[in-house]
């Protein structure tokens, strides 16, 4: 190959990578679930507690614990945790005002969604702590796990 042909070929490839690196950045930046290159690591990210399932229904047994179910609310309405609040992780903002009252800052509150492959949990972990809520839990395995033990649920 000649020199010219070898260097139309680099510039090709690095506006491709260019390009497609951008476009990466853009989906990320409007991804609920985007990784923590266009915006800063959370407390909850950095220091995230999550329970196993024993733990988590020795705290619903305990009966200090709120339960928070972080799934829509289609999802939450065919069945959840007994007891559990619906905070939507995707409607926070919309639904937080009023739910704060049955929150308070001072108890600990367990988040779960669907199970270890959702990430609904993880993002309202994220919210309730940035509203100033310190005692968060996150149960990992979710409502399949709840479910398939045949712990309390509700509708």
């Amino acid at each position: 190959m000649t020199a010219g042909i070898l260097r139309r070929l680099m510039q090709e490839t690095v506006g491709l990578l260019a390009v497609t690196t951008a476009l990466a950045l853009a989906v990320n930046a409007f991804s609920p679930r985007g990784i923590a290159v266009t915006r800063p690591l959370t407390l909850r990210e950095l220091d995230a507690r999550y329970l196993t399932a024993e733990e988590t229904k020795a705290r619903f047994d305990g009966g200090q614990t709120i339960f928070v179910d972080a799934r829509r609310p289609d999802h939450f309405v065919r069945g959840h945790a007994a007891g559990a609040l619906n905070l939507p992780a995707e409607e926070f903002m919309q639904r937080y005002i009023g739910l704060a009252n049955w929150l308070p800052r001072e108890t600990d509150i367990v988040v779960y969604c669907m199970g270890r492959g959702c990430y609904e949990s993880r993002l309202l972990a994220d919210r309730l702590a940035a509203v100033g809520y310190t005692r968060l839990w996150i149960f990992r395995d979710g409502w399949k796990a709840w479910q398939a033990r045949g712990w309390p649920t509700e509708p």
